[in-house]
């Protein structure tokens, strides 16, 4: 047998976690009670020693039967101690299997050990024995009843293989025995849940409520539980005694109105929200609640004043405000109605909060989901940068209209502009080195690679970094700074070992150069791998087989890479290869026609016209 995860600290033993998958179904909301997750060695109680076992009979007594437990003799428990604590020490130094033989061996001297049986149950558990895992901590827990750490262990095991009547039972005993745990009420009142035992729910709700005293969270369960059993009046006294409770409290009398809205007594939910509107004009709460009293009663008008009201209000907080246009919105697509009357909205919103940068990114939501132009979009992606000019997601969407036009001017303002704003956004030097290349502005694109590449941390995005690497090659290599342009390639290649237009333009400049040809060779042939048809690709490969001498292989490649030149202007330095190609392989009079054609369509190589008169190749 092996065993290999169990934790080597006595105090860090765990059987199962006491939020299991199996528990999921029974959830109110939370996380399970707070469970102490290990044992403490020096906190067991009946390790059975001379004292002991000059006793007479010692008697246990749990829940059903008494257990009798005989003394051990003298010998027993000085051979029981030494097994217990020499597994102890094993585990502790990592030799899990010598301790797995020295706990059963403990066992058999004094089966009625409980810590025995508990560490047992750990191994089991490890070794994916549930049913022997749950034997163990059984006899455990049987063992020693009024210890926590097995009770709770037991009960936590049964949730996780779905026993829920034995955990319950096991946590009702729990209960019984620690008084002021009110985690341990709060997962009977789940498992009561699952078997809808609302007298049960009600009575531990009000143990809970005695220990930590009364709560809105509490009352507003116990509530629930009321509607759960059908008692509308026992919800509605729960819900009233919270308000009696807090009479200073505005919130807790409109809650009232809402739950005499949702059970059909809209007169007197009405009631309590006029009186409330008097005291509290602004109280978004209350206007909210006025609001669905007017839509849920047909009087639409009045509803939309309200909602208008709410909104536009610069005492409403933003997320009240964003809950009521969701509303409208909402209403507004279910009666297919005018994209410009919500529109309107906004407006009248950012006219009345005109810092409110939530609400502008709001409505370019709500844009953005009609389809609205883009010069409409853009519109309000301005106003929120505007409002909040470090708002990098407005920007980037501008960005990426600015892209999709191909206008490289924008592009530089807006990545100008990101990058003084939000100096951490790699895109923005991206694109603003793209689009000064595009432009063919060299200096400005390779300072703006290098601004991007000053930002790099190990987090950042490694398809961004190695890209600025290799623009940084071709521009450097542009500028004939050959030495930086390898450099710049090497670590391009660092960052992404499989960037195919660097390992292209990196092969091609060596092979140009006749330098590590080899090198070249991998590279290059890891391009035409990934892309079979691409001509520029093929024609690079066939180039370093030239170089290399090797042309036969090569005049194979040029082939491909010629007919792979879709284009409809076919590049002249392919045909010049091409031509070179063939005259090493001996074939001059194709070789003279692609020197010919490559001519024609302007090659400016000084070799070419010598090539051509005197039929053969030239270095």
């Amino acid at each position: 047998m092996r065993i290999r995860h169990l934790l080597a600290a006595v105090v860090c033993a765990v059987v199962v976690s006491s939020c299991s998958a199996a528990w999921a179904p029974i959830l109110i909301g939370g996380a399970c009670g707070a469970i102490a997750p290990f044992v403490n060695f020096e906190q067991q109680t009946n390790y059975p020693t001379k004292a002991k076992a000059d006793k007479d009979r010692k008697k246990i007594v749990v829940n059903t039967p008494t257990i009798e437990i005989p003394p051990l003799s003298h010998e027993d428990s000085l051979r029981f101690n030494y097994v217990f604590l020499e597994a102890v020490r094993q585990q502790n130094a990592g030799n899990y299997d010598a301790a797995y033989e020295l706990f059963t061996r403990a066992s058999k001297i004094n089966p009625y050990a409980a810590e025995v049986w508990y560490y047992l149950a750990l191994y089991q558990g490890e070794l994916d024995n549930d049913s022997l895992a749950v034997e163990c901590l059984e006899k455990a827990a049987e063992l020693s009843p009024q210890n926590d750490i097995y009770q709770e262990r037991l009960a936590q095991y049964y949730i996780g293989v779905k026993q829920f009547d034995r955990a319950k039972t096991v946590y009702e005993r729990l209960a019984d025995n620690n008084r002021d745990r009110t985690d341990v009420l709060s997962i009977l009142l789940r498992l009561y849940q699952q078997d809808n035992e609302y007298g049960q729910m009600l009575s531990t709700i009000n143990r809970i409520e005695e220990i930590e005293g009364s709560s809105e969270e509490i009352t507003l369960t116990k509530m629930r539980v009321y509607e759960l059993m059908g008692d509308k009046n026992g919800a509605w006294n729960a819900l009233k005694t919270l308000s009696d409770e807090h009479p200073s409290d505005l919130n807790y009398r409109v809650m009232m109105g809402n739950w005499l809205m949702q059970n059909d007594k809209q007169k007197e939910a009405f009631k309590i929200f006029s009186a409330a509107l008097k005291e509290e004009p602004d109280n978004s709460y209350v206007q909210s609640s006025m609001y669905d009293y007017y839509r849920i009663t047909g009087q639409d008008s009045l509803a939309q004043q309200t909602l208008e009201s709410i909104v536009t209000s610069p005492k409403t907080p933003t997320e009240s405000k964003a809950t009521m246009m969701r509303l409208a919105i909402q209403q507004s697509e279910k009666e297919m109605g005018d994209s410009t009357r919500i529109l309107a909205l906004f407006d009248r919103i950012m006219e009345a909060s005109p810092t409110d940068a939530d609400m502008a990114e709001m409505k370019v939501a709500y844009m953005t989901l009609k389809n609205m132009p883009d010069s409409v979009v853009k519109t309000g992606l301005l106003q929120i940068l505007q409002i909040a000019p470090e708002n990098a997601g407005a920007r980037i969407q501008l960005l990426q209209m600015a892209l999709s036009k191909m206008d490289w001017d924008e592009t530089i303002d807006i990545c100008e502009d990101g990058t003084l704003y939000n100096p951490d956004e790699m895109p923005f030097y991206y694109y603003l080195g793209l689009a000064n290349y595009q432009k063919e502005d060299h200096d400005a694109a390779l300072d703006a690679f290098r601004r991007g590449v000053s930002q790099i941390t190990p987090q950042s995005n490694v398809d961004i970094v190695s890209d600025f690497y290799y623009f940084m090659g071709d521009i450097l290599y542009s500028k004939g700074r050959e030495e930086e342009a390898m450099a710049a390639y090497d670590s391009c290649l660092q960052w992404k070992d499989d960037n195919i237009p660097c390992l292209n333009n990196y092969a091609y400049y060596l092979s140009v150069k006749g330098r590590e040809l080899q090198k070249a060779e991998q590279m290059s042939y890891k391009t035409v791998k990934e892309e079979p048809k691409n001509s520029t690709y093929l024609d690079t490969y066939a180039w370093i087989l030239f170089m290399q001498e090797r042309y036969a292989e090569a005049k194979i490649y040029i082939d491909q890479a010629i007919s792979c030149d879709s284009d409809s202007v076919q590049s002249g330095v392919i045909i010049e290869h091409a031509g070179d190609i063939y005259a090493m392989n001996g074939d001059i009079d194709k070789a003279v026609e692609y020197w010919q054609k490559a001519l024609d369509k302007g090659v400016d190589s000084p070799m070419l016209p010598r090539k051509i008169k005197e039929r053969k190749y030239i270095k």
